[in-house]
């Protein structure tokens, strides 16, 4: 049901809320009102990303968030820590809608609230735009509104000066968003959709944490590739009569998968490796009919030589992590974690991702950091493949990538020059990059096969290496780690030894 929204004359609006009761009759209604109220104001203003219950005269310490993924509900939120950084922005309102006020608040803030099913949630606001977002809700709760935080007359201003008054906030719209995301649904493969997640009970009891599996090794080609791979070869064949052949560069999974959906609509594939290849994945890219050639001593030095080619022929080049459909099919990872989250009223304080070219985190992190933005999106690289991580901590100072060399028994994530589209995207949704060498993903590797039964890979290893080198940051929370591929080569099998 819609509500009205008081406006700053409502007494009300200056009264502190009441704490949400474990056993409150109405709470859930109360969400729901809160999440039509919330969506009908942005429907006919055009902003609003959060609501707070005083604003439609209901007095608990109650918010609820849409940030693209549907409601998000947080009971009795409180801000525990706020940096000594802070930012001035030009603020709006729901009850104060023609105005803007100038408002100085923390940089980034520690919260801590309970979800629905009254488990206590501790999350570390780090992204300044959110940051402000909180702030300004649990101000409602306190009976406090923005034009209490004016400066002076001069700080409160018409919402029509907008553009004149902030005009650096009017930035590029993301390419990955949690919109995009959920219209890719139906039209990925479902040969890779609802991949098994679980919690292994033996790898937590081993780690010290509670671990959910999500496996994405048991499909056709034992990786989760072929979610954005269906995605962009099905655009590729129905924009066109007549399609193009395909050329790609891959160090194996992303050739496979390119290689399996272009086999259902008969266009002939080219894949193009490095020398030192995994056999295995060569062997895979080939039986599903695509013509592999041989080129370099990386990734990127084949990748060089099949964008000349495609450009000769006239072929469609299509490159890992540069589309965003490609990313936003990688984001049902990030649909299916929620979902599983949402019926069993759980929560995840982390997902732990491989990081290669970055589109599977870029698309996991598009949806959770809408759905279950609480949940810490962590990246996992191999120390001897630094690239992606000193990418994603600099991603303007691009004249130093490809300088460092790459050597790691993770060919999966072994990247050397990063795709800028992809460390873009990167940006706001990935909370850390966190580095493992080679020594500790192999111990991994052997975790996963004695304690989860689970061959993998050593990229697909990459997240439970993780946890292996930071026991104190994992210990006791709920963790989602992303088992990624299990195309393993004859000398990564000996790793198992």
């Amino acid at each position: 049901m819609v509500r009205t929204i008081l406006t700053d004359e409502d007494p009300r609006l200056r009264t502190e809320s009441e704490p949400v009761q474990s056993n409150d009759p109405a709470l859930e209604q109360d969400i729901a009102d809160l999440a039509d109220t919330l969506a009908d104001f942005r429907d006919r203003a055009g902003f609003g990303r959060a609501i707070s219950a005083p604003q439609v005269g209901i007095m608990k310490r109650l918010i609820v968030l849409n940030l693209g993924a549907g409601p998000v509900a947080l009971l009795n939120p409180t801000i525990t820590q706020r940096s000594s950084e802070h930012q001035v922005v030009w603020d709006d309102c729901l009850s104060v809608p023609d105005r803007l006020v100038r408002v100085e608040r923390s940089r980034s803030i520690s919260l801590e609230f309970q979800n629905p099913a009254g488990q206590e949630i501790s999350w570390d606001v780090t992204a300044a735009d959110m940051a402000e977002l909180l702030q300004h809700e649990v101000d409602h709760l306190d009976g406090v509104l923005m034009t209490d935080r004016a400066e002076s007359p001069d700080s409160i201003r018409p919402i029509d000066e907008r553009s004149q008054l902030a005009p650096d906030t009017a930035v590029a719209a993301p390419r990955v968003t949690a919109t995009g995301i959920a219209a890719q649904l139906p039209r990925i493969d479902p040969t890779f959709t609802d991949s098994p997640q679980y919690e292994c009970e033996p790898l937590s009891e081993a780690l010290g944490a509670r671990v959910l599996l999500k496996v994405e090794t048991a499909n056709p080609i034992r990786c989760f590739k072929g979610r954005g791979a269906s995605l962009l070869i099905a655009d590729h064949c129905g924009a066109s009569a007549a399609p193009r052949p395909v050329v790609t560069s891959s160090a194996g999974n992303w050739g496979q998968a390119i290689a399996y959906a272009c086999r259902a609509y008969g266009i002939p594939t080219t894949v193009y490796a490095a020398e030192n290849a995994n056999p295995t994945k060569l062997d895979r890219m080939r039986a599903l009919g695509a013509e592999v050639v041989l080129h370099g001593a990386d990734l990127d030095e084949a990748k060089l030589v099949a964008k000349a080619f495609a450009a000769e022929q006239g072929y469609r080049f299509v490159e890992d992590g540069q589309d965003e459909a490609v990313t936003e099919g990688h984001g049902s990872i990030g649909v299916e974690l929620a979902d599983d989250m949402a019926a069993t009223g759980d929560h995840l304080d982390a997902v732990l991702v491989p990081v290669g070219n970055g589109a599977m985190i870029a698309g996991i992190g598009g949806w959770l950091k809408a759905a279950s933005p609480a949940t810490q999106v962590l990246g996992v690289t191999p120390t001897g493949a630094p690239a992606m991580r000193k990418a994603w901590l600099a991603p303007t100072e691009r004249d130093l990538w490809g300088s460092d060399p790459v050597e790691t028994i993770a060919d999966g994530l072994a990247v050397r020059i990063p795709i800028a589209d992809a460390v873009d995207d990167m940006v706001g949704l990935v909370d850390d990059v966190l580095e493992v060498d080679d020594e500790t993903i192999a111990e991994a590797m052997r975790l996963l096969f004695s304690e989860a039964g689970l061959l993998t890979e050593p990229s697909g290893a990459a997240g439970i290496a993780a946890i292996l080198d930071n026991p104190e940051r994992f210990r006791g929370r709920h963790v989602a780690v992303i088992i990624c591929g299990s195309n393993i080569g004859p000398d990564q099998l000996a790793l198992l030894a």
